[in-house]
């Protein structure tokens, strides 16, 4: 087996457990963060798709951008933790 496909199968495997943990998780906060862990991951794939430009767009958007723009929004909201206390 090439270290290549290797590499590959390991980020993809990373990328598609956080994706699932986007929607599996009930924190709304690590949710996000499983959300920028993926598009990382996306990242990665692309560079091993030897797309380098599309890669460093995909983490300064999404990763930089989108990501912080969502924590950003849950964090100046209000909201009701788990265990019923309000923020």
């Amino acid at each position: 087996m090439e270290w290549d496909l290797l590499f590959f199968l390991i980020f993809a495997i990373i990328t598609v457990a956080a994706a699932v943990f986007v929607v599996a998780s009930k924190e709304i906060v690590h949710s996000v963060m499983y959300l920028a862990l993926t598009f990382i991951g996306v990242a990665i794939i692309f560079f091993f798709l030897s797309a380098e430009y599309v890669a460093i767009i995909q983490i300064l958007i999404y990763v930089g951008a989108v990501s912080v723009l969502m924590l950003f929004g849950i964090m100046l909201t209000k909201r009701r933790l788990t265990g019923g206390e309000r923020i």
